[in-house]
């Protein structure tokens, strides 16, 4: 079986409620991604894929790939550039940059300063200066939502001839639709260069977690509603359980589980809810909600796909305090229907769309946030929400796929020219 096979195997297991001791998941759970001791002028040691985006939303679909990626290959850098990267979201584990300039002397400079091994092209049209700098240096070329030029004049059609030359040489092409892919076949691309079509959708891992544990705190819990604020930022705390307050009174037996986003701060936080008077308790300490506890607080942010999948509803924690600390498509994938705040910061594309299908609310302040969670707390209305919440996750499933199986390939090739 092929190893993005054997991933969707794996996806698929793990919405059934099965766990895995296979050596190679547990590679990809613990693999860290390596402090960088480089500057961002600086290029790291290791492989290099160069991401050029015509937009800085952009970077979270081809950020997504990159722990499956890291966990096959090892030490693997992402450099994102985008036009206004200055003004763009904060990619943390990957290099993020102004796009170079586009003309000889720069694209030149870039090259050899940066050395990638692949190129992952975003953008919708092809730079004829770009493309033929990376074709002499032989640089694998990966050009996804591929759109042929649509300027039928006199000035595009002289650089038809040059414009056929390169496009044929590009290794991978992702049409952005039928059509595109049409008019690229007429411009002598192969068929076998051009597999699928679509566009590239954020890469989700589908958070596991023991199901005969998730089993047995689901019957302590006998039917409560609960709903999960995950990497939560103190500076949201006070929102949070002030919605929480509000909620209580008319639901009496809503549990909220609280995850920081610092582990560290769970010790301080739970000293200011008792002395709050709220009734709570401790993953480190009880393991499990009690029956009268209003708050019960988690202390291990590798178990978030366990409150994930006990949870209905799921806070995004960060969005009221400077962009999200989780990747909103998680709980998603599990059906846990996503509230945020206005910071969506890094995953703010997914929010949107998230949003934009009905699988997520967007709260102002503690008020709106009380409200929306009262509102989904209704059992139809949460299930209409996570079946939109479920099409927004496979959507473009295939082409994450596709693409993943490409660069592993690419990559593969590009070590072994440099014999590592």
């Amino acid at each position: 079986m092929s190893r993005i096979g054997l991933s969707l195997l794996r996806r698929l297991q793990a919405l059934q409620g099965k766990t895995f001791a296979d050596s190679a998941d547990s590679e990809l759970s613990k693999t860290p991604v390596a402090k960088r001791e480089s500057t961002p002028d600086q290029r790291p040691e290791g492989l290099l894929i160069w991401g050029c985006l015509s937009e800085p939303a952009e970077g979270e679909a081809l950020s997504s790939l990159m722990p499956q990626l890291r966990a096959e290959m090892g030490e693997l850098t992402l450099l994102l550039t985008s036009p206004n990267a200055q003004q763009g979201a904060s990619f943390s584990d990957d290099l993020y940059l102004p796009n170079p300039k586009f003309d000889p002397a720069s694209i030149r400079g870039f090259l050899e300063h940066w050395r990638p091994d692949v190129v992952v092209w975003m953008r919708s049209e092809v730079d004829l200066t770009v493309f033929e700098a990376l074709n002499r240096q032989g640089i694998p070329i990966v050009w996804i939502g591929a759109t042929p030029p649509q300027d039928r004049g006199l000035t595009q059609r002289l650089k038809q001839a040059a414009l056929r030359d390169i496009i044929i040489e590009i290794d991978t092409i992702l049409p952005q639709d039928g059509a595109s892919r049409r008019e690229l076949l007429r411009l002598g691309v192969a068929q076998d260069k051009m597999q699928i079509t679509g566009v590239l959708e954020p890469h989700i891992q589908v958070p596991k977690c023991d199901i005969e544990e998730r089993d047995q705190i689901a019957q302590k819990l006998d039917g409560r509603p609960v709903w999960l604020a995950v990497g939560v930022d103190p500076r949201e705390e006070g929102a949070i359980l002030s919605a929480h307050r509000t909620l209580i009174r008319k639901s009496h037996r809503l549990l909220l589980v609280l995850i920081p986003e610092d582990p560290g701060r769970t010790t301080d936080l739970v000293h200011e809810l008792e002395k709050d008077t709220w009734i709570t308790s401790t993953r480190f300490v009880d393991r499990h909600p009690h029956r009268d506890d209003q708050i019960f607080v988690v202390d291990r942010t590798d178990e978030c796909g366990l409150w994930m999948h006990l949870a209905s509803i799921t806070w995004i924690g960060g969005t009221m305090a400077g962009g999200a600390n989780r990747n909103p498509l998680n709980p998603a994938a599990l059906g846990s229907v996503v509230i945020y705040g206005t910071e969506g910061g890094r995953h703010e594309a997914s929010l949107e769309r998230l949003t934009q299908a009905g699988a997520a609310r967007k709260v102002q302040d503690a008020a709106s946030l009380a409200t929306e969670v009262e509102q989904l707390l209704a059992p139809d209305k949460a299930a209409e929400m996570a079946m939109a919440a479920w099409d927004v996750t496979t959507k473009g499933a295939e082409v994450s796929e596709h693409l993943m199986e490409r660069l592993l390939d690419l990559l593969d090739e590009a070590e072994s020219r440099k014999g590592l």
